[in-house]
């Protein structure tokens, strides 16, 4: 069970994948000098101003990572080899955007060898068992995983509330069912390539008779598609494992130090 210690009272996190937030105002602006990077930093500060003043959060905190090798890139050496590196100027900027963030009263904070989003996920399952509320700040469907009662992502830019009845409309599975749904698709946005043949289509008729990958993988079946499956067994569950976010990262953390100042 992570360290995180939480106070009885009513709470509402606002989790922000820093990455995702910067990245995204930074790749709009194409900034190339120092003077440019001075309006993303405070574009950025002012994005983050407005998300505040939206969901009035109790607590804050935006999740950044150190760009090294996590535990995802030691289990499948491809994980994320279709990203673009980091831009340097960006980069070294970090410490630029962590200032304008504390400004408004928000800290930063990161795990070494975890990407920000299990550090998320296990801030949003921590809080969550404790019927806190989270809204996680990220366009990035990852975090789908995860919604639930206490759980919802938003998609900041488009202003796009992503809850459990997003998944069903939009995936076309239950929340339950969307790691399977990962693993035989895969995610193309960080190089995971799921059981190559199985489309959308097929790995919603699968699911929806089935239920899990598990259970089709212990099927008697002979359609091509759950053949496809079998047949790449290994993948399908590797995939699983990489796309699975992890609510356990030891965190260190006490929740009281990303209340927000009244």
């Amino acid at each position: 069970m992570p360290r995180v210690w939480l106070s009885a009272f009513d709470m509402k996190f606002l989790a922000v994948d820093g990455f995702n937030l910067i990245r995204r105002i930074f790749e709009a602006r194409h900034p190339e000098t120092e003077s440019d990077m001075a309006e993303v930093v405070q574009a950025a500060g002012q994005s983050l101003n407005r998300a505040l003043a939206r969901h009035k959060p109790t607590h804050a905190a935006v999740v950044l990572e150190d760009h090294d090798r996590t535990w995802r890139h030691l289990l499948y050496p491809e994980y994320k080899q279709n990203r673009s590196a980091t831009p340097e100027l960006l980069v070294n900027h970090l410490d630029a955007f962590k200032q304008a963030f504390q400004s408004l009263g928000v800290s930063s904070c990161g795990v070494p060898s975890y990407e920000a989003d299990d550090v998320i996920a296990t801030i949003a399952r921590v809080v969550a068992d404790h019927d806190g509320d989270v809204v996680i700040l990220s366009t990035d469907k990852i975090y789908l995983q995860l919604v639930g009662p206490h759980i919802n992502v938003f998609d900041h830019f488009n202003e796009v509330q992503r809850d459990v009845a997003y998944v069903v409309d939009q995936i076309g599975v239950p929340v339950e069912q969307y790691i399977d749904y990962l693993a035989l698709v895969g995610d193309k946005s960080n190089n995971v390539k799921g059981v190559q043949g199985i489309g959308p289509k097929s790995a919603l008729q699968l699911l929806s008779r089935y239920k899990t990958l598990d259970n089709i993988l212990q099927a008697e079946d002979n359609s091509a598609p759950a053949r496809k499956v079998q047949q790449a067994a290994h993948d399908a569950l590797r995939s699983r494992q990489l796309v699975t976010l992890k609510t356990d990262v030891e965190l260190g953390l006490n929740i009281k130090s990303f209340r927000k100042p009244v």
